[in-house]
């Protein structure tokens, strides 16, 4: 049979037939049996039907000849694994679909793949291709009643939080209760993530099925699972999942509004509002954030006010109102003090620290970021002992202790990947490109930056990539290229502090291309924002101003 105009056009009949031995030698009949088509003709006839979601009678055909040759249990196994909403599984998610043991599943699994009905997508993992999962499909349609498909996806769905719980447990084994509820374990079976790698792992692994449930749950009936599963993966998704934390918590929310649930959506609009004050994104963050305070008062949730407090203050931060920053996180501090939350005194303790460090008050923020670190530990709680250890690395930087700023920051660094926390793993990393730059190891401290500002590109967080701009500008100074690049992200996501920064920054490089004029326009914009922001970098900025020729000069 001639080919016709795709070179294609085998592989691809292989490819809808889903490499089905059978299904392909059925093809091959009606191939023979079409005298003036070409192969490309048959191609293009598979797709057609494959984009209407219908199979071709022959691959029908052979599809169910292979079901029909199953025992009873691989039959069920394959209905209901086509019901799963993600695109992969592992055996324990064939157990809770089919209420089996987990040697019982893989036998199932391993009788799927001999018959070419089942994929292995990673090791352990299987995938269904298009064609099986809706031949299977619409076999438990006919097959299985309606309550025991919803039997069955209740379990999966059960299984995925109370996993989703366990992994968080291992990573966080102290965390604010009210924020992150208690989940039972399933009864069906369930891996063993007591260990810490082994649970960031799972996570990681099965970070799209979970965003897959969480739109599953959501749209057909689970709203609480979905509202379960954003606030038990919210610390692991906002440390570096920024997209996938807002489709979770958009999908909680729109889950608890249906079912009326309001601290549900308090929870969901909190989550919304992180991920977008992540992605820098601040008029949006505000928005939810105040809905999300309103609901935590009208709930009489004093964790949940608190968190959204912090959130705030990190907004008027980030803009460089600094005092009104202050106030949030002070009123999120009494909040958790009152109620006896350790751990988020912990994390408020840090929060004020650093925005006391912005505003130059350090020996304020030396003290809080110690007491943060006595409190994190009594606690158990590690993200916030990592960042009272990054902080006062950073203080110790900066007061010429470079033996102990080293330990602190790679203590600091080693928690944050433990629990696979991107951001704040890039945000040590700079502070060691900041220690190698005062030790003079520049090729050092550059490798640490454009390590650290890889991250914060992957994880889309436009505030860092342009504090990590400037640092590489001023680490390889004179350089307009970086700072440049630093001056367009700031200005577009309004972070003053960092457009300061890159003023200064390309102000130095045109003073030592001998170009007076336009290093002053530069400090002068630097100085009127450092002002502005009343922080000690407005004296240095005037300290270049005056030392630059009179203009009568230039």
């Amino acid at each position: 049979m001639p080919l016709g105009s795709d070179p294609r056009a085998a592989a691809v009949i292989a490819e809808r037939c889903g490499r089905l031995p059978l299904a392909l030698s059925l093809i091959a009949g009606h191939i023979a049996h079409t005298p003036g088509w070409t192969l490309t003709d048959h191609a293009d006839r598979l797709d057609e039907r494959h984009r209407d979601r219908r199979l071709d009678s022959g691959v029908e055909v052979a599809l169910d000849l292979s079901y029909r040759h199953l025992r009873p249990g691989p039959q069920r196994a394959l209905r209901l694994a086509a019901l799963h909403p993600g695109q992969d599984f592992d055996p324990y998610a064939v157990a809770a679909l089919t209420d089996a043991d987990l040697t019982t599943a893989r036998a199932w699994l391993d009788d799927l793949r001999t018959n070419h009905l089942l994929q292995d997508s990673a090791p352990g993992r299987h995938t269904l291709h298009d064609l099986v999962r809706d031949y299977a499909a619409g076999r438990a349609e006919d097959q299985d009643r309606p309550t025991e498909r919803r039997a069955a996806l209740t379990r999966l769905f059960d299984h995925c939080v109370a996993t989703a719980a366990a992994a968080m447990d291992a990573l966080h084994p102290v965390e604010d209760t009210e924020l992150r509820a208690r989940i039972p374990a399933p009864a069906t079976p369930t891996p063993d993530l007591t260990d810490p790698a082994a649970a960031l792992t799972w996570l990681d692994t099965e970070r799209p099925t979970l965003v897959a449930v969480a739109a599953h749950t959501a749209t057909h009936g689970w709203p609480e699972h979905t509202s379960l599963l954003a606030r038990t993966l919210a610390r692991y998704l906002g440390g570096g999942h920024h997209n996938d934390a807002l489709i979770v918590n958009t999908h909680a929310y729109r889950a608890t509004r249906r079912s009326e649930d309001i601290a549900g959506q308090a929870h969901a609009l909190s989550g919304i509002g992180v991920a977008h004050l992540r992605q820098a994104r601040a008029d949006d963050a505000a928005g939810y954030f105040r809905q999300a305070l309103a609901l935590f008062r009208q709930v009489g949730d004093p964790a949940g006010q608190s968190r959204v407090l912090f959130n705030l203050g990190l907004l008027e931060e980030r803009s460089g109102r600094y005092p009104a920053a202050i106030d949030y996180k002070q009123q999120a501090l009494a909040l958790d003090r009152a109620a006896g939350n350790r751990v988020g005194e912990a994390i408020d303790l840090v929060g004020l620290a650093s925005l006391l460090e912005l505003a130059g008050r350090i020996t304020d923020a030396a003290e809080a970021y110690q007491e943060a670190l006595v409190v994190s530990r009594a606690a158990g709680d590690r993200r916030s002992e990592g960042y009272a250890l990054n902080g006062l690395g950073e203080i110790d930087v900066h007061a010429g202790r470079y033996h102990e700023a080293a330990g602190h920051l790679e203590q600091a660094l080693s928690l944050y990947r433990q629990e696979g926390n991107r951001s704040a793993e890039a945000g040590a990393l700079e502070s060691l490109g900041v220690l190698h730059v005062r030790l003079g190891e520049v090729d050092r401290a550059v490798g640490h930056y454009q390590e650290s500002l890889a991250i914060f590109r992957e994880i889309g967080n436009q505030d860092n990539e342009a504090w990590l701009l400037n640092s590489l500008g001023e680490a390889a100074r004179p350089d307009r290229t970086h700072h440049a690049a630093a001056l367009a992200i700031a200005e577009a996501v309004g972070n003053r502090r960092q457009q300061a920064r890159a003023h200064t920054g390309l102000g130095h490089a045109h003073h030592d291309a001998g170009e007076p004029a336009a290093a002053r326009e530069h400090y002068e914009q630097a100085l009127v924002l450092y002002t502005d922001l009343g922080v000690p970098e407005a004296d240095e900025v005037r300290g270049f101003l005056d030392a630059l020729p009179s203009q009568a000069a230039i």
